[in-house]
Parts: C-alpha cells; sequence; structure tokens
C-alpha cells in the first residue's frame, strides 16, 4: 500500500487533563487552546463539573488518570464523597497514594476492597508538608500531589521512592504546574512546592504523539509514504513535555524516517536492515503496543524491557497483545479489543499488510483518539 495523507492528530490528553486539574485548584476557567476531546477528557471534566455542582458519588469510569488526580481533589474538596469507576478501573492500584494522602491528614477509606476503588472520601483542609510517595506503579500518584500542592498552605517536600516509572509524565506536570505560575524545584528524588496559587496563563495543548505513533506503524508497513501529521514537531523546548516523541528515533529501526516541514512532521520509508531491535518501556509504556505489533508484523526480533507494570493498564497489555498477535497466522483477523485503546489502534494498521482485521470492540479508540477511525479510513476493517 502507498500511503499520503495529511493527518491532523488529537490533542494530547495528558496534556489536556493536568491543565484542568490546575484550573481547579486555581478556580479560574483556563485560558486554553486545543483541549482534547477524547473520553478521558470529557470524563475528567463531567467529574470537575459534578464535584462543583456537589454531587455525591463521582463515577469516572475506565479514566485511571481522572482516578488517581481526583482522590486528591476530592480529599481536600470539602464534602462527602465516594469515588468509584469500571469493574477493571476497581482492579487498577490506587493504595500508594492513599497512604500519602492519608500521611496528609486526608480522611479516605475503602467502600469494598482493600488497596483499590471504590473510595469513602470526606473532604477538609490539607495543610501539606513532607511525605513520601512510592512511585513503582504510576507516576500519576506523584503528579496528583503535585497539582494540589500550590494550593496548600505548607506546601510540599515530596521524596520519590521505587522505581521511577514513567518519567516524562511527572516532568510534564512540573513543567505545565510552572507554566501556570507554581514554584516547583526538583533536587534528586525530592521535589519542593512552594504554597504560591497559580495564575491564569494561556495554553496550547500539544498534538499527541501517542497517537503519533499508530501512523509511524502504518507507515512502516507501507510500500512508500508521505504521512504529514500537522501541527506536531520534533522534541525542542516546549515539545519535550511528551515522552513518546521517543516514538520518532525509535522508528529510524523499523525503515520509518522523520522530516520536519514547517508546523508539520512528515513519514517517509527509509532503508533499514533486519536486526535485533532492543526497546525499554519503563518511561514509555503507551508505546509497547504499537512497537509490539509493528515489530509482529515485519517480523523483526526483539527484545523488549521495563514491561512491569503494563499489567495494571486499561487491560494487561503483554498478555492482550501476545494473544492477539498469535492469531497472525490465522487465515482471517478477528482482534479482540480487550476494552483497551491502545490495544485497537496498534493492531488496526495491520490492516495494511493482511488485507482486512476484524474488532470487536472498534469503538474503544474514542478513549484517546475519537477520530482514529475516520483518519484512517482506508484500512479494511470489520466489527464483529
Amino acid at each position: 500500500m502507498k500511503l499520503h495523507c495529511d493527518i491532523q492528530l488529537p490533542a494530547s490528553k495528558s496534556e489536556s487533563n493536568r491543565v484542568l486539574m490546575i484550573a481547579a485548584y486555581g478556580g479560574f476557567v483556563p485560558d486554553c487552546q486545543n483541549l482534547s476531546d477524547s473520553n478521558d477528557t470529557l470524563v475528567l471534566a463531567n467529574a470537575l463539573m459534578e464535584i462543583q455542582q456537589g454531587h455525591a458519588v463521582i463515577d469516572i469510569a475506565d479514566s485511571g488518570t481522572a482516578a488517581r488526580f481526583l482522590t486528591t481533589f476530592l480529599s481536600c474538596h470539602s464534602g462527602n464523597w465516594l469515588l468509584t469507576g469500571t469493574e477493571r478501573m476497581k482492579q487498577r492500584p490506587i493504595k500508594p497514594l492513599v497512604e500519602a494522602l492519608r500521611r496528609l491528614g486526608a480522611n479516605i477509606k475503602y467502600a469494598e476492597k482493600e488497596g483499590f476503588l471504590p473510595l469513602k472520601i470526606e473532604g477538609k483542609p490539607i495543610q501539606g508538608g513532607k511525605v513520601q510517595i512510592d512511585m513503582s506503579q504510576s507516576s500519576q500518584f506523584a503528579s496528583s500531589l503535585l497539582l494540589a500542592a500550590p494550593s496548600w498552605p505548607q506546601g510540599l517536600e515530596m521524596e520519590m521512592l521505587g522505581d521511577l516509572s514513567s518519567l516524562p509524565y511527572l516532568n510534564m506536570t512540573l513543567a505545565m504546574m510552572r507554566h501556570f505560575s507554581a514554584q516547583v524545584e526538583q533536587v534528586g528524588r525530592t521535589v519542593f512546592v512552594k504554597p504560591q496559587p497559580y495564575q491564569n496563563q494561556f495554553f496550547t495543548v500539544e498534538s499527541d504523539w501517542s497517537a503519533a505513533s499508530y501512523w509511524y506503524e502504518m507507515a512502516s508497513f507501507s510500500e512508500e509514504c508521505e504521512i504529514k501529521l500537522k501541527t506536531l514537531s520534533l522534541p525542542k523546548g516546549r515539545a519535550n513535555l511528551q515522552g513518546d516523541a521517543i516514538i520518532a528515533d525509535w522508528m529510524t529501526q523499523l525503515g520509518v524516517g522523520t522530516y520536519v516541514e514547517n508546523d508539520a512532521i512528515v513519514l517517509r520509508r527509509i532503508p533499514f536492515q533486519r536486526h535485533v531491535v532492543s526497546f525499554d518501556f519503563s518511561q514509555h509504556p503507551d508505546l509497547y503496543p504499537t512497537m509490539a505489533a509493528t515489530c509482529a508484523g515485519l517480523n523483526v526480533e526483539t527484545n523488549f524491557t521495563g514491561l512491569e507494570n503494563l499489567a495494571l493498564k486499561e487491560s494487561n497489555r503483554v498478555e492482550a497483545m501476545q494473544t492477539e498477535l498469535a492469531k497472525l497466522g490465522n487465515s482471517t483477523l478477528n482482534f479482540c479489543a480487550h476494552n483497551d485503546h491502545r490495544i485497537v489502534m496498534a493492531l488496526a494498521p495491520l490492516a495494511i499488510l493482511y488485507g482486512s482485521v476484524t474488532f470487536d470492540h472498534p469503538e474503544a479508540v474514542e478513549k484517546s483518539y475519537p477520530g482514529f477511525w475516520k483518519d484512517a479510513s482506508f484500512l479494511s476493517i470489520r466489527q464483529g
């Protein structure tokens, strides 16, 4: 297949969700351009509106970001709250964040299973102070505390423990806090936040590099391509907010080159020699499905590391990808979505190589990239 297309990628939901939380803590309507229209961001925006209206039960569906960020927000927002979500969300860990908040004086109880949603939260003023947080399972635990800290009278001195997973997302949090006038300093594993309220500043949400990864995958499967990803730039300065921009470097090993043209980047095929490739996903977990599907489609031998936390995502992504990629020898490809947007979008480009693929729940993409099927309408996809 020859691919020639211009694509307007969705806005980063990671940046958008942080903008919403900063605005909520700052008490202002964000002066923001290009806010994400993903389900994840809509869930968080709706939850914040319901909290403002005094709804006692806050259901964040399957949004892990909303679960982590709102656990802290509700803990310091007066009222009695129940924070809940889907059955899968009730299996994703929250205990390290709850323990840290309890040490800061929060009143949180588990409504069902210890260490997991639903949470009963009695919101009250939190003063801040010193706390430790285990980062091994998710950087969002640390980001949740940090986003709240400028509004606490004592600010926050937070020491990060364990393996520092997904650090680019923590760095994104710190950079965006500074953009909105927070006083933040990191020294080694300790982050210091002064009690200085956020100030509203104009902010443009970048296009999403995680979404770009699926177009890199499609480029790698094409005979030739000229795929223009509009309003996307290679990492420099502010663009370092998104760690998944590393996909541009990784994909050079799989035959895709990245070229800058005005306010866009263009993907083209480049020569590559087949050899064993190695990728560490400890800092870039969202790229695992893309790279697993790409390497399987190209029949490239791989060495993947940093997979420990992938079982804690919307699905167990290692098991899900192993299960689905094992079907590649079948005459027809009927893929299971595993209720995971990234599994679906990583498997969809395989239609370029195999003619067509079928998904049980193609709508899963709406969590982060609602326009994916429209943008990739040239793929032969069936629902079954």
